[in-house]
């Protein structure tokens, strides 16, 4: 996931559909060993602006971290435009295209900083990756699932990328599963974060899209394609603005990062200084009284209440657990979610369902990603 979260200001716990963030280590019972030693896995989690990957114990603690950016050497020139074939993608706080951005980056060398970001993960473990019990990755899609072939819209240098194959060749000895960087996000909450204990729950990011993933039964919902629980892509308002995807009216259209900001441009909206126009400085805009940047934070929190609302009628569910950049606005985007999702919900089962702030939104993805490895029967899937 692409979040960019240390500028915000998260709302502070206080109303009466407010969501819990302890941000505690996890502790737990651990899966255990014939030799009695601990499981680990490598997990990594690969968005458009850096790359993030960890140590994961089976009680869910990371054993170490590392993180890099996303290698972006120069911008485009005149004399090499970027590529019309790599659609641009804004960034996840609105403030250009990426494919100006990363003029000059090639898939090798994308993949190279992956490895020697998972290098010194283990490097700070103390370990080696025949310890590993295997590798599992949340990467920005889209993506061939369960192939791990993948083009995310946000990293233009892969484009088909065989980057299960060529993490398998990397790291062998162990299962390597990859999957969209949203469904890490929801195994990470329902094993180790806020989703605990629940037995039927959705995970969303708000950030430079909107997405999500699905835990029914106890078990992660893949779908026919591994897009179950695609959030971002429901309908929200009927012929609203046009989406990336082709569509209109998706909940990321009117809710993302870059989308929000683009609205309030189009408001009159204008950054104060010479300060960039993304999501940051709109919320601290918004935080400073500016009407328009008020508006559309409000906005945006209640397009992603109404699709909660829908979500909690069509699939009864017990939680939904927010995370991303964006959704760390603050208390004018959340008030606007609770609100509309008060009033689109009309029946007492849809009502029930909990909305809870991720309490560790930086590192919930690696979890997850471990868990894909570590707690198969409730995270894994053959293929």
């Amino acid at each position: 996931m692409s979040q960019s979260q240390e500028a915000f200001q998260p709302w502070e716990a206080g109303g009466p559909r407010d969501v819990r963030a302890s941000g505690k280590e996890p502790a737990g019972a651990e899966p255990a060993r014939a030799d009695g030693r601990k499981t680990f896995a490598l997990a990594l989690d690969i968005g458009g602006t850096k790359i993030a990957a960890g140590v994961v114990a089976g009680d869910g603690t990371i054993a170490a971290q590392a993180r890099r950016s996303m290698p972006v050497p120069r911008p485009a020139s005149p004399a090499s435009p970027a590529s019309p074939a790599s659609p641009a993608s804004p960034d996840p706080d609105g403030a250009g295209p990426a494919s100006a951005r990363a003029a000059g980056v090639d898939a090798e060398e994308v993949f190279a900083v992956v490895q020697d970001c998972l290098d010194e993960a283990l490097a700070a473990a103390r370990m080696r990756p025949d310890e590993m019990t295997g590798l599992g990755c949340g990467c920005s899609g889209p993506m061939d699932w369960p192939v791990g072939e993948v083009s995310p819209l946000n990293i233009p240098a892969w484009r088909g990328f065989p980057l299960r194959a060529r993490l398998r060749d990397a790291y062998p000895g162990g299962p390597v599963l990859i999957h969209n960087d949203a469904v890490a996000l929801a195994a990470g909450e329902h094993w180790m974060g806020e989703g605990r204990g629940v037995r039927n729950m959705l995970a969303v990011t708000v950030s430079t899209g909107v997405g999500g993933g699905l835990v029914l039964g106890g078990r992660l919902l893949h779908g026919t394609s591994g897009n179950a629980g695609h959030i971002g892509h429901m309908v929200v308002e009927a012929d609203g603005p046009p989406c990336p995807c082709g569509g209109r009216g998706c909940l990321e259209a009117l809710a993302s990062g870059p989308r929000t900001v683009a609205w309030a441009i189009g408001e009159g909206w204008v950054p104060s200084g010479d300060q960039p126009a993304n999501g940051r400085v709109l919320a601290a805009s918004a935080r400073a009284g500016d009407g328009v940047a008020r508006r559309a934070l409000a906005r945006a929190g209640a397009a992603v209440g109404a699709g909660l609302a829908s979500c909690a009628s069509l699939l009864d569910l017990e939680a939904a657990v927010v995370a991303g950049g964006f959704a760390q606005s603050g208390p004018i985007f959340w008030d606007a979610l609770s609100a509309s999702f008060d009033r689109h919900t009309g029946l007492a089962f849809t009502r029930r369902m909990q909305i809870r702030r991720s309490s560790d939104p930086s590192r919930i993805a690696l979890r997850g990603a471990g868990a894909f490895i570590l707690a198969p029967e409730r995270y894994a899937w053959e293929g």
